[in-house]
């Protein structure tokens, strides 16, 4: 570390991340394994393969050598909603990963309370997972668990128990002279994106009151800039990496910062698994995507208690795997892949060889790919019904008894069955459903199910997913339904409503198992555990279900027998229509 002296102007550098989800392997060039770069040579951009913890892990250490003094940040999910050694392993492999890469400090993301308060304690404390593990021991032969060495931030959760913060609010890092603060903290509305029991004994504070009141506690202790690690996020209409331009940039974020103080330097943030370098109320504002595609170079320069000039980089993770999947790829003039980093391509392979008997494991075939609702390759659209949303509402359906239909949310499907040799494995379907939902039933009469078939466009729903931009349908989440559900919904009907004021479904289109939907009778519906609370501003299930059961089946429990059962699988017709 160098000795910086207060008098003199100093850099220092921040490297970020976020949105990992414990995507130690490479990921599918389909879902995350890939980034459109800048090309002269080309002017739509060139795609070029990305992510793998083994190559971040050299890039961080490129970055590193350029300045010995400098940290490395995250800013939420760094673990959950993951492939399947993360998942198997209960995210064990994810944090000695990140301990070996050096990761510092961390904001908490809404995924990190996937596995309730409990869970989260342990990963940053340590200890062995106490019961129920899948298929291996994760302390791996009789061996134990240490935690994260990274802290964890939490300035807006806030343990009611306790009445304290989980976490540390805040966090100094030390450059001689010098310092620079971190406030760490994830979305206010976090409860609505994680299953009741995740967010249990926890209130979740404003963010930007949180941020300010903390920015002003760090610049009186003295700390030449105030960073801030939000898991909240944007979205801009860039079609490559690095472009600073930020098109239509957009998002909850721009209310939070828009309202921080001059004490807040740089806001790196993340959640809605978009990439971007922009400024805004004279801040600088970062993501780095999703799944390792990037990381972040920030540089700061500093003067005694002030900021000089921020300004920052986001650079591509290129790995070496530039014939994934049998697509070639040619890299950029002055673009280079990474290699591996030996110590932490180590570590993944003990952590991927105590699962593999399972991960290998084929439980089925397709015929041809099904996919999700897709923007582009690597970015979902969860306002569009997609073939393989539906597929997991089938599966969903088919996995419990006594339901009229089922429905999932769009965000709970997090990759494709592409066809391969060999047939589908365990693997990929944990990469569809990596959160090991519960699957429930609950009832709702048929008003009440047009009331929540509106939620999708209505206000909450427009404005959590504006973030997908030039997607087939605007703003809001469709839900993914069940072959015995199908309607018909008018677009040239307002979306962003209010709640319980949107008109954009045709009612006497509404057909349950081929017969139209009866306002006044009572339906059971099959679900997830996440959607069926009330998740993702659906509401109408939690103010308005009736008879709610858990019925004790796992969401992969059911994809695997679905897909025993179903062997060829295709991809299904679609089951809703959209008219003007």
């Amino acid at each position: 570390m160098g000795d910086l002296s207060p008098e003199e102007e100093q850099t220092v550098n921040i490297i970020a991340l976020n949105d990992f989800h414990g995507n130690i392997d490479m990921p599918d060039i389909s879902n995350g394994g890939s980034v459109t770069v800048s090309d002269p040579a080309n002017p739509a951009g060139t795609k070029v393969p990305t992510g793998g913890a083994a190559y971040l892990a050299t890039l961080v250490k490129q970055i590193k050598a350029t300045n010995p003094n400098n940290i490395m940040v995250g800013a939420g999910d760094i673990m959950g909603a993951s492939p399947f050694t993360g998942m198997l392993t209960h995210q064990e492999s994810t944090v000695d990963v990140m301990n070996a890469i050096g990761l510092e400090v961390t904001a908490v993301g809404n995924h990190e309370f996937d596995q309730g308060k409990t869970e989260l304690l342990r990963m940053q404390n340590g200890g062995c997972y106490p019961s129920g593990t899948i298929g291996t021991d994760t302390c791996l032969n009789g061996g134990t668990f240490s935690g994260a060495k990274y802290k964890y931030l939490a300035a807006n959760v806030v343990d009611t128990s306790t009445n304290k913060t989980l976490f540390d609010p805040t966090y100094i890092k030390k450059f001689g002279n010098l310092s620079v603060g971190f406030i760490g903290l994830t979305f206010k509305d976090t409860p609505t994106a994680v299953l009741g029991s995740g967010v249990a004994g926890l209130s979740f504070l404003d963010e930007a009151t949180t941020i300010n009141n903390y920015a002003a506690e760090l610049k009186s202790k003295g700390v030449s800039a105030v960073v801030v690690l939000i898991h909240q996020g944007g979205q801009t209409l860039a079609t490559s990496v690095n472009d600073k331009t930020c098109p239509s940039l957009s998002g909850e974020i721009l209310n939070i910062v828009d309202t921080l103080s001059s004490d807040v330097a740089v806001v790196i943030s993340g959640h809605t698994h978009q990439e971007y370098i922009c400024t805004r109320n004279n801040k600088l504002l970062t993501s780095t995507g999703f799944y390792g595609q990037t990381l972040t170079n920030i540089e700061l320069k500093l003067k005694g208690t002030s900021v000089v000039s921020a300004s920052a980089n986001n650079i591509p993770v290129i790995n070496d795997n530039l014939d994934s999947n049998k697509k070639a790829f040619t890299l950029p003039s002055g673009m280079v892949a990474l290699s591996k980093d030996s110590v932490v391509d180590a570590i993944i392979t003990t952590y991927n060889n105590a699962v593999t008997s399972i991960k290998n494991m084929v439980v089925g075939s397709v015929s041809a790919d099904i996919k999700r609702a897709l923007l582009s390759n690597t970015t979902r659209d969860e306002g569009a019904e997609g073939a393989m949303g539906d597929v997991v509402a089938d599966f969903i359906m088919a996995g419990v008894s006594g339901a009229d239909f089922a429905l999932t949310n769009p965000g709970g499907v997090r990759a494709d069955l592409i066809q391969k040799a060999g047939g589908v494995t365990y693997s990929d379907l944990i990469a569809v459903a990596p959160y090991n939902n519960d699957l429930v039933t609950v009832e709702l009469t048929g008003a009440q199910i047009v009331r929540l078939l509106e939620q999708q466009w209505e206000a909450a729903n427009c404005a959590a997913k504006a973030n997908t931009p030039g997607g087939a349908n605007g703003c809001g989440r469709m839900l993914q339904p069940s072959k015995e559900l199908s309607y018909t919904w008018d677009r040239s009907q307002t979306a962003g409503a209010a709640s319980g004021t949107g008109a954009r479904v045709n009612v006497s289109s509404i057909q349950v198992n081929g017969q139209a939907l009866d306002l006044t009778k009572t339906y059971r519906i099959a679900t997830v555990s996440f959607l069926g609370q009330g998740g993702d501003n659906f509401t109408v299930f939690s103010q308005f279900g009736k008879n709610y059961k858990n019925t004790g089946v796992k969401d992969i429990e059911a994809f695997v027998n679905y897909m025993k059962a179903h062997p060829g699988l295709t991809p299904p017709s679609k089951r809703i229509t959209r008219v003007n």
